[in-house]
This record gives C-alpha cells, structure tokens and sequence, in this order.
C-alpha cells in the first residue's frame, strides 16, 4: 500500500494525470519540501499496478564517479534483460547510452515500466547523458519522473521533449498541523513551527522534536534541535565568508534586501543572496530576504560574537534611511547604558506607535529600556509595559517576550501590570485556560480601581463571546461599561482620554450580547459608543465603526457593510495583522453574501498570508478560506479546511470558531448529498445556541440548511419544528429580511414535500424577489435552484429545465464554480430520463430530489460510483439512497427500477 502523505493529494493527482498521458515529468521543490516522499508514494502505487519500477538518484559524494546512477539502474534489471546483447562503440567497449536504451526497451516490452531519477540536479555528467539519450528515443513508453531542487536549474540532457514541471510547495498551515499533531505536537506549538519553517515539512519535523518535551512559555517554542543546528552550521561553513557575513547582516535588518546590503556596502550583494538561496538558507519573496528557517538568525548571531555585531550594526547605522532604524542599530552596536540615546528611542517608540507601527514601537521601547540608566528606573519600567502592549498588537512576539523577562522585577505599577497582564492575552492566543488565568491575576492587580476593574471585565467579556456564552459575556459587560463610565466621569482629567477610549471599545461587545440574545436595544447601545469622542487609536476590530459595520452584515446592508469595511481596512494597513485578518474576514464574508466570488477567494488568500506571516491562529483563517472556498473554489478543499478547522477549534476551546466550521461542514455535506452528516454537524450548532442562549438567526444562519438537511432525510416533522422557531426568533427584530427570505426558500422545500406546491411557488417568489432587492447574490441562485426542483415535482419537466438553466447562468455569472459543477452534474443525472421524472403523486413523487436524481442515474445505466461522481455524492451515500427507492417504490432490483423509470417516461411522452 503507498504511504500516506499530508497535504500532497493535488501535486499528486496531476502527476498521475500527467503519468497516465505517457508524459515525462520533473518534480522540482526546495530541499526538505518532500520531493523523495512522493516518488514512494508514485512507486508504490506503480508496483501495486503490476509496473516494474526503476529508481535512480544523485548523491553529492558521487558526483565524479562516471556512470554512477546508470550502474544503479542497470543493477535493477531482471536478469534475463541485464544479459541482452548490446551495441558496442568503435573502440570495442559496450557504449553505456545504446546499453540502457536497448534494456529498457527490451523491459518495457512486457509490461509498464516507471522510471524515477531522484535529486537530478546531483546526478554525475555522464549518467546524465545516458538516461538523457535513453529517455529521449523512449518517450511514451517508459513513464519517466525527475526529481530536481527547484534553486538548482534541472540538467539540460533529461530536458525531454514535452517535459512538464509539477513544483511541489510548501504545505499549507493545515497540512503542517495535522503533520505534527500525528507526532503529538499541539496546534498552537504547530502554527509556530509551521511559519518558523516556512511549510517545510523535513524543516516543521526537526523543529517539532525540539519542543515537543521542552517547557513553553505561553505556548512559544524557542531554541533550534541540535541536530539541525548542526546541520546548519555544516552549510554556513561551506559557504564563503563574504556571503556569511552578507547574512549576517540580513539576520541583524529589520527588513532585509538586496538593495540594503548594497547600501550597506557589500559587493557582490546579489551573487551571495543568489549562493544562500541555493543552499536552502535563504528564500526570497519579491525583494525581500527571510532567512530559513527564521530561527537561524539567532544561530548565525551567536556565531558572530559581540564584536562582530557591533561592526555590523556600526555599519548598518551609518547607512540607515530612517532616524529609528539608525538609532536602533546604534543602540544595538553599543550596549552600554546611555540617558539621551534612551531617552530618543523611546520618542522614536512613541512616533512609530502613532504612526500604527507597532512593531516597530515594541522594539524602539525595549531598546529604549535597555539602554535606560539608574536614574531612568521609572521610565524604564514604562518602556518595558509599552513594548509588550505594542509587542502583543503589532505581532513582534520575540520583542514582548524579551521585555517581559526583566518587566516582572522592575517594580511595576498595579495598573503597569494590568496593561500588560491583558496585552499577554494578545500573545496566548485564544486558549480559554491561559487566559482565564491571567485574567484573574489581572483583577487581582486592579484593586479597586474603576477603570482597570472596567477594562478587566470587558477583556472577562471578550473571553466568553469566544466560548459563545453571550448571557453570561453580557453581565461581564454591563458591570465593566458601568465602571469604565463611572471613571470616566469621577476620574483625574488625566485620564479621562483613557478612559473613554476604554469605554468605547466596552460598550460595543455590551451591544453585540445584546443582539445576540434577543434584547432589541442594540442599536440604540451600539449609538452611545459611535457618538464618544476617540483620541487614542485603538485595534480597528475592536472600535464601534467596526461593529456598527458587522450589524449592517447581520442585517444584510450589504453596500454599507462593504463600503465600512473597506474603510476600515484602510486604517488598519499599518497596524497589527490580527487586525487586518478580521477586517479581510468580514470582507469575505460580505463578498460571499453578495456572490462576489472572485473577490472572496483574493481576500481570503490575503487573509492567509497575514496569518502565516504572523503567526496567528490558523483554524481562525481556514474558516476564511473555506468560506470562500465554498463559494468560488473548490467544494472538497472548502470542506477540507472546515472539518481540520473544526478538529483544531474543539482542541483550543474556542466554541465560536467551533460554530463557524461546523456551518461551513453542514452546508458542504449538504451539498455534496451527505444529508445525515450535514444535520449532525447543524444540530452540533443548534446545542450550542439552544446551551448558550444565543437566539438571532441573523447572526449564524444554520437554520435553513439545516431545514433542507431534514426534509433530504425525509424528516419532514422535524424540519417543520426548526423552521417554526427560526420563523418566532425573527418576531420583534429589525433587519432581518434576507434571513426570513432564506426560511421563505425553505419553507417552499417543505410545502412542495408535503404536496402543497402552489403555496411553494409564492413563497419562492417572495424569497427570490426580496434576495435580488437585497444583492444576496449566492441566495438569488439557490432560489432558482429550488425553483427547478419545485417545477419537476409540479410535472413541468420544461419549466424545471429552464429554471436549472437560469440557475447555472446565474452562478456562472457569480464565477461560483463549485455552485456551477453541482448543477452540471444535475443536469447530467436528469439527461435522457424521459420528462416529468417527478410527478407529483405519480412514480417519483415519494422521493426526495436527491433520491429522484440516484434513481434517473441508475435508470440511465450509471453504476454507484459514477452516480456518486454525477450528482457530486459519495458512494455510501447512493448505496443508502438506493436502499430506500427499493422500499418506496417496491422494487428489489436495479433491472425492476430501470424498468419501472424507462416504462413511466413511454407513458408521459
């Protein structure tokens, strides 16, 4: 059986593809990316098919022994074709070239042979123009696989004529967790180490055997494995010294490139990024440097020696661009303590935090308190709290962990301690333990301090929305907002501006538990905060814009949503990528409502990016990704990412992501026939909300599939009853139109089961009409997906036709791909099935759509699996479907169905 590999099922769909076709193939890819473990799989796979498979490879040691992998090979034959006679060359000696080709010839005569010619670009010369020459004049009859290092160019003599290149990738953050977790590796633990090896997965298994019984600080993994700290050590040294100490330099700049080390002075800048890149420890991305892994700046700094680095930082200073950036280098080139250069970075801090660089400030103000002096103790310890809340926000995690070792013994405040107790909540992720417990440190801390109390609770507040508990959120919150008031109005007029900035970013997460359970003053709450004058700049996602733009998504004011949104993300540019992230998702998930499909996918992938370059939770990503996925992309991947996303949300504790993916799962499995799997993960939802007391179906929005789960099951009652109370939550509610025309839909599903299709049709009109006035894009398509479904029942084969048709020029239009191929294989299933397949009352009328389109595949010749491959089911589901057609309408076989669905289509035409 071939070994099962994480995250590799396209790269090696396409090469089976591309084998299939007789085509030569070179897999290309960095070094560790996994070239190896995929010609195991290739080979395995090959051998269980009754292919000879030929293995092949080039080893560094070997590189100036002639003939070397051809000897190899040659050694693999059976030994009937190692003695077939051969060509020899003019001088008497058999010629090596000819030899190959004829024995390989002679091998592929009886049977498929699959050849796999491993780290090419290492291959000795002369094996190179062997299995060049023999490869070339057999080309369609001996499968051919070369694998290269994608930095190295692949030798020009395997360079066959209709060659294609598969490059294999770096593994995506999901494929890099569920790597490690078979290795026992927490999800966090594993998010890190994914970004720090750069979705290497030789690179992510050598860092994980570094933490995984090492202490943790938070969850942050440090240190390199020895193992693969001397790995690293044997490649700096084999480089020149000129291109160590370019990289060097690259580990001491904040943002690394070619054009800074020019400035810097460095000759040949390019030819030594060129070497390092080769040698895997270098990558480049546009004109940035990242080195690789990341960890191996501290390597390559403590290699280096204090005088070593001071000269370089001496000479990066010198030509610095910006006066922070020089003054860091300068603070960095000199350890001793220094009064005015303190004093000047952490001014630089303050500037670069105004101007959203938190990053940078978090570094500017640790440096700042390095360099403080005696008689700067206080300040130091200001420095200190502000580069771990800077640090925390703007995603510098090294910066807020370097500060916290001497913050704890600088003799803080109580409200010092506060301020960066609910920074560090920033950095623990969204583990509800971790922060619970700092959380009630932080109390502790506040004393009886109005404002550091008020703040506390809300941050309290915040915890337990991400646990889906909005009753209880909501009680945190009325007391915080109430003390965040009462320090506003009694406090020094110091303080006032804190205060209510505090109380306006309270004041929205009040509103949000408010809506979500049921009380209806949200909007009148949420207009208290939008009126409060704001002169600090808080995290984007956390202001009243922010909200009052998420409500305008709940209530489906779509084009205000998008238009607030867009804004925000402007101002949110500069500032911490959690920031960015959340804005991106709410824009996605604008973007899918509209059917603005193409634009989701471009903002889910930024999304991506931001979480992987920044280490954030990645479940929190995979549910923007699958959203959109699921919209414009593919079905499986979208189904893929929320059923990792869900596995990984349930592990951290986090009940609202948990929600999100097992909608995501619900609407999957629903449209993919898997109707029993896609209620459980709905029911999982509903437990939650019923549990919690969460009561707007604006806000979620599983009621309907979960409606259309139920009656595809043939639970017609039960569907009645979610239904009904979906329909009573929306009494009394504003902005809920698109919510009640998505139950509208689904309720003219359950009416046309339960025969009563002419109500059905008003219903669906009503829906279809209010969905295209509110630009409810994806909804409009599933309206008249319904419609085609409801005509059938109705007897009207035409109309049912022309309404699929509508509904695939429709998605066609959104670029909705997944929404297009599940009506194309509709189409399909319902081709040649004789009109009016169901009747009403009549033959096909028990059945449910999903049953009525097993039963016209069957009748049309089509074997379970290509059912399950027409109508985008999987063959357990069309084994279950078929098992209840039998039963409804009395038939014990495929031959009695066929005939009975042949027999009524004669009768009707």
């Amino acid at each position: 059986m071939a070994p099962a590999l994480v995250g590799r099922a396209e790269p090696l769909t396409r090469l089976r593809a591309l084998l299939d076709a007789g085509t030569p193939v070179a897999l290309t890819g960095r070094r560790g990316v996994g070239r190896s473990a995929v010609l195991e799989v290739l080979a395995a796979e090959a051998s269980a098919a009754g292919a000879t498979v030929l293995r092949a490879g080039g080893v560094l040691a070997e590189r100036d022994l002639s003939y070397a992998a051809v000897h190899d090979l040659l050694d693999q034959l059976p030994g009937d074709v190692s003695t077939t006679s051969s060509t020899t060359s003019s001088t008497g000696d058999p010629d090596p070239a000819r030899r190959t080709r004829e024995r390989l010839s002679a091998l592929a005569e009886r049977g498929p042979v699959l050849l796999l010619v491993d780290d090419a670009h290492l291959l000795d010369p002369a094996s190179r123009g062997v299995l060049g020459f023999a490869c070339r004049r057999l080309v369609g009859r001996v499968s051919l696989v070369v694998s290269a290092d994608a930095a190295r160019p692949l030798p020009d003599a395997l360079a066959l004529p209709g060659l294609q290149v598969v490059e294999l990738g770096p593994l995506d953050s999901a494929a890099t967790i569920e790597l490690l977790s078979a290795h026992g590796i927490g999800p966090r633990t594993a998010q890190r180490l994914h970004v720090q090896s750069g979705g290497v997965p030789a690179l992510a298994l050598a860092l994980g055997g570094a933490v995984r019984d090492r202490p943790t600080v938070l969850g942050r993994p440090v240190g390199l494995p020895a193992e693969l700290a001397r790995v690293l050590e044997s490649r700096l040294d084999a480089l020149p010294a000129d291109t160590r100490a370019s990289l060097l330099r690259v580990a001491l700049m904040t943002r690394p490139s070619v054009r800074h080390l020019e400035r810097a002075g460095v000759a040949d800048a390019e030819d030594h990024v060129r070497l390092a890149v080769r040698e895997g420890l270098l990558e480049r991305d546009g004109g940035t440097l990242r080195l690789a892994p990341p960890l191996l700046a501290g390597l390559l700094r403590d290699r280096a020696g204090a005088q070593e680095r001071a000269r370089a930082h001496t000479e990066l200073a010198r030509v610095a661009t910006t006066p922070a950036e020089r003054a860091r280098h300068q603070a960095l080139a000199d350890p001793r303590p220094d009064a005015a250069l303190a004093a000047s970075l952490a001014d630089l801090g303050a500037g670069a935090a105004a101007g959203s660089d938190r990053g940078g400030a978090a570094t500017l103000w640790l440096l700042a308190a390095q360099r403080a002096t005696a008689d700067q103790s206080q300040d130091r310890t200001e420095w200190l709290a502000r580069a771990v809340e800077a640090g925390a926000r703007g995603d510098a995690v090294d910066a807020v962990f370097a500060a916290l070792e001497d913050f704890w013994d600088a003799a803080p405040s109580p409200a010092q301690r506060v301020r960066v107790r609910l920074a560090l909540l920033e950095v623990a992720g969204t583990g509800v333990m971790a922060m619970e417990e700092v959380l009630v440190a932080a109390l502790a801390d506040a004393g009886d301090d109005a404002r550091l109390l008020g703040e506390v609770l809300m941050q309290r507040a915040r915890l337990l929305m991400v646990d889906s508990r909005p009753v209880e959120a909501g009680a945190a919150a009325e007391e915080g907002v109430r003390l965040l008031r009462e320090a506003r109005g009694s406090g020094p007029a110091a303080g006032v501006a804190e205060a209510t900035t505090a109380l306006a970013t309270a004041i929205p997460v009040l509103a949000v538990t408010r809506r979500w359970t049921g009380r209806g003053d949200h909007d009148a709450v949420l207009a208290e905060a939008l009126s409060l004058p704001v002169d600090a700049e808080p995290l984007v996602h956390l202001t009243p814009a922010y909200m009052a733009a998420r409500f305008a998504l709940y209530d489906d004011r779509l084009d205000e949503a998008l238009g607030a949104f867009r804004g925000l993300l402007v101002r949110a540019e500069r500032g911490p990528a959690s920031d960015r992230v959340h804005l991106l998702r709410s824009l996605v998930e604008v973007a899918v409502r509209r059917g603005d499909c193409e634009t989701a996918l471009h903002h889910a992938g930024r999304a991506a990016a931001l979480a992987e370059e920044h280490d954030l939770a990645a479940y929190s990503v995979w549910f923007v990704s699958a959203l959109a996925e699921l919209a414009g992309g593919r079905l499986d991947r979208g189904l893929a990412l929320a059923t990792r996303g869900a596995e990984v949300a349930e592990a951290e504790r986090d009940n609202r992501y948990l929600q999100r993916h097992l909608i995501l799962m619900g609407q999957a499995r629903l449209r993919r026939g898997e109707s029993a799997a896609a209620a459980e993960a709905l029911r999982r939802v509903e437990a939650v909300e019923e549990g919690h007391g969460i009561s707007d179906p604006t806000v979620n929005r599983w009621q309907p599939d979960l409606v259309s789960a139920l009656l595809a099951l043939g639970e017609v009652d039960e569907a009645a009853e979610v239904l009904a109370r979906a329909r009573q939550a929306l009494d009394g509610r504003t902005g809920t139109d698109g919510v009640a025309a998505q139950l509208d839909r689904v309720e003219s599903e359950l009416l046309t089961a339960r025969g009563a299709t002419y109500d059905a049709v008003e219903l669906l009109d009503r829906s279809e009409k209010v969905c295209r006035d509110l630009r409810m894009g994806i909804d409009v398509g599933r309206a008249l997906l319904t419609r085609s479904h409801l005509e059938r029942r109705r007897r009207r084969a035409a109309a049912a036709r022309d309404a699929l048709a509508d509904a695939h020029a429709h998605f066609a239009g959104l670029r909705a791909r997944p929404w297009v191929a599940q009506i194309e294989a509709e189409q399909q299933g319902t081709a040649g099935a004789g009109p009016a397949p169901g009747d009403g009352e009549g033959l096909l009328g028990a059945l449910t759509d999903a049953e009525r389109g097993v039963a016209l595949a069957v009748a049309d010749g089509a074997t379970n699996r290509e059912t399950a491959e027409r109508l985008w089911l999987s063959v357990k589901t069309v084994e279950a479907a078929l098992t209840r057609i039998y039963r409804k309408l009395g038939v014990r076989s495929r031959t009695e169905l066929t005939a009975l669905v042949r027999a009524r289509g004669d009768d009707a035409s």
